[in-house]
């Protein structure tokens, strides 16, 4: 009724109010079916089988060997020791060191030669008819080995030996006075052998006698290995050294061993029952004054057998070790292990056989997949492998 003031009818009021609930009660159920949507798409069901065997790492066991050698070189050291004295006045002309055998020249003064003989008593003085004594039998030796001389060396330089040296010095195209001059000839104790001369045997130098002119071995041998320092401190005190020679090989320890000024590190080596390195079969060996030697120190000595990741080997707090094969644990002996790598020994166990390594679920991974569940079970974190350490 028109200025009555009143909006509108009951009925009509009540009608818009039951609209406007209806619309919230509408939007909220659409709301929420939306945000369920959401929610379960944003959360995939999750396969704890999957999840657990993820975690499961193999490895398969194969022929090998595991061990440590560092290449170097081990010098053999054999001093030498003046033997003669020259006994010629001149101007050395020629010099041959290094190995002789009976009869060769090591050195010339002017045109005379200067031989080797074998003897353990220096020559002292002339040779001529009517001396006797053990120079004699050395230089009757050297005649009967070159051809000149029959018979035996019995020291006494008689008309026979007078002819031979004639003839001798017939062969060399000297003069034939059938006497050996002072100087001529030089005892060495063991021939073959490597010689080297004094430092006054240099050629151009003049001679007046009485210089150190030959040295020879003598007999002893020393085996060393000269390190720097990074070197010295990878090699332990226990390593062994392998060395070779030709088809030789021997076996050898460190005895000793000493530092210079500048860090080097000389190893002195000794066979492991302390006699020398190549004993009994040093005969082999050059005579030089030094030789050097291939050879290899074993750091870690070298085992072969079925071998494994180190990180298959668990140990049990009882120190005894196992790994998971697909048939379960395995009971092992370590024999040896480098690099990553371990040598074991166990029943069943050879190349071809997978082996889990640390850090799986501890077994062997299922045959058949795993039903699925909703969420995976809580996992100790502790887990099978709480008291198991890598080997190696």
């Amino acid at each position: 009724m028109p200025g009555s003031g009143v909006k509108g009818s009951p009925v009509r009021r009540s009608l818009g109010a039951f609209l406007v609930v209806l619309l919230v009660v509408a939007a909220a159920g659409a709301g929420w079916w939306a945000s369920r949507a959401t929610l379960t798409s944003a959360v995939p069901e999750e396969d704890a089988a999957g999840s657990a065997s993820s975690q499961v790492v193999w490895a398969q066991a194969t022929e090998g060997s595991v061990g440590r050698s560092l290449p170097l070189s081990t010098t053999l050291r054999q001093p030498a020791v003046p033997v003669a004295q020259n006994g010629l006045s001149g101007v050395v002309t020629s010099i041959s060191p290094g190995e002789v055998d009976e009869g060769d020249t090591v050195y010339v003064v002017g045109d005379t030669p200067v031989r080797v003989v074998q003897g353990e008593e220096p020559f002292w003085r002339e040779l001529a008819r009517g001396a006797k004594g053990p120079d004699v039998e050395g230089l009757q030796r050297l005649l009967i080995e070159q051809g000149h001389l029959a018979g035996d060396a019995d020291g006494d330089f008689g008309p026979g030996t007078e002819r031979a040296v004639k003839a001798w010095q017939k062969a060399q195209g000297r003069e034939q006075t059938g006497t050996v001059p002072l100087g001529e000839l030089v005892a060495v104790p063991d021939l073959p052998a490597v010689v080297q001369l004094g430092e006054s045997i240099v050629v151009g130098r003049t001679l007046g006698g009485g210089e150190d002119s030959v040295l020879a071995p003598t007999g002893q041998r020393e085996f060393v290995l000269v390190v720097t320092q990074e070197q010295a401190r990878l090699i332990p005190a226990e390593a062994t050294v392998e060395i070779s020679y030709e088809e030789h090989t021997w076996t050898g320890v460190i005895a000793s061993s000493a530092q210079d000024e500048y860090g080097s590190t000389t190893f002195t080596l000794s066979a492991p029952d302390g006699e020398e390195v190549c004993d009994p079969e040093c005969d082999v060996l050059p005579n030089d004054a030094q030789v050097t030697l291939r050879s290899q120190v074993v750091i870690v000595p070298r085992v072969e057998g079925t071998t494994v990741p180190a990180a298959a080997v668990h140990t049990r707090a009882d120190r005894s070790a196992y790994v998971v094969t697909d048939g379960g644990e395995v009971e092992v002996t370590v024999a040896g292990s480098g690099q990553g790598v371990v040598v074991v020994e166990g029943a069943g166990l050879g190349p071809g056989t997978r082996v889990q390594l640390v850090g799986g679920q501890g077994a062997p991974a299922p045959q058949q997949p795993a039903p699925q569940a909703p969420a995976p079970e809580p996992v100790d974190e502790q887990g099978d492998d709480a008291d198991s350490t890598q080997g190696g």
